[in-house]
């Protein structure tokens, strides 16, 4: 089955969708019957395929099977946004198997097209529009799609991937992420860190992010100790404790916002945010105070 996004050749169908709200089962199936032969011709409005995806949710058996047969053995039809919520119910919540496993099979292949659209986006000449790609694709989940982009020649793309990464997890992130922590764009490189520590900074991760620390741009530095914060303490809070010797006070009082989270329960977070109460800087001590207390 082919999902178009252009109508075909319109025929009112005005009597057809008035049957489809007929109290009587049997005039509803014999609706859905016609609307899906019309549909199989070609000689129907693109209304035809809202009316058979919102026909799923018939209370009868037999019209839901009839809609359903027509949505998967049609080879070309169009569903516009009303068809899609449909489907997106049906699958979700509809009265029996058949009805969801069709929806789902109709939304997949919505999201294949589109998906190929979106990836056909990735190779255009303009920036904006391969940003654009991207973030369909994440709209769509598709991870490999999105990952794929990881080394497009524009900032504002590879930032576009980084988050689209957090919002998707899965397999393929960390392998993209870990492409991306080291990317020369520091720009990039603090997309990517609070991509990582959105993901619970995996362990394949967990260096690319440690040596970000030591990172010569010091907001590299400071997106680092933040992203720790969401990683394993027995990984995390030794870095921390040297973040808190930074010569920049964002990236210590970065560091004490991490740290705080374990001052309870791990000795050496404990011992660093008591050292930072002689900080140098009014501001870090308060804030030590504040974490220890």
């Amino acid at each position: 089955m082919t999902i178009i996004d252009t109508p075909a050749t319109s025929t009112p169908i005005a009597g057809i969708e008035a049957r489809l709200r007929d109290a009587d089962p049997r005039t509803r199936e014999a609706a859905v019957t016609a609307l899906a032969r019309l549909a199989g011709s070609g000689r129907v409005s693109g209304a035809a395929g809202d009316a058979l995806a919102w026909a799923l949710a018939d209370e009868d058996g037999a019209v839901r099977d009839v809609a359903a047969t027509a949505l998967r053995d049609l080879p070309e039809l169009y569903l516009g946004d009303d068809g899609v919520r449909a489907l997106l119910l049906a699958a979700a919540s509809g009265r029996d198997d058949r009805v969801r496993d069709t929806a789902a099979e109709v939304l997949a292949v919505l999201v294949r097209g589109a998906a190929e659209l979106y990836a056909h986006g990735l190779q255009d000449d303009e920036p904006y529009v391969r940003v654009q790609a991207v973030l369909g694709l994440t709209a769509l989940r598709a991870a490999a799609e999105v990952a794929e982009a990881a080394d497009d020649p524009a900032r504002e793309v590879r930032v576009a991937v980084a988050e689209g990464l957090a919002r998707l997890a899965g397999p393929v992130a960390p392998t993209a992420l870990d492409h991306l922590l080291a990317d020369h764009d520091p720009v990039v490189r603090m997309a990517a860190l609070d991509a990582a520590a959105v993901l619970g900074v995996p362990e394949p991760l967990a260096g690319r992010v440690i040596t970000a620390t030591a990172h010569t741009s010091w907001q590299v530095r400071r997106r680092a100790a933040l992203a720790l914060g969401a990683a394993d303490p027995e990984i995390a809070v030794r870095p921390l404790v040297r973040a808190l010797r930074d010569r920049i006070v964002d990236v210590r009082r970065a560091a004490i916002q991490s740290l705080e989270r374990w001052a309870a329960d791990h000795p050496e977070a404990l011992a660093a945010l008591t050292e930072a109460l002689a900080d140098p800087d009014p501001g870090v001590r308060t804030q030590a105070r504040w974490a220890l207390a």
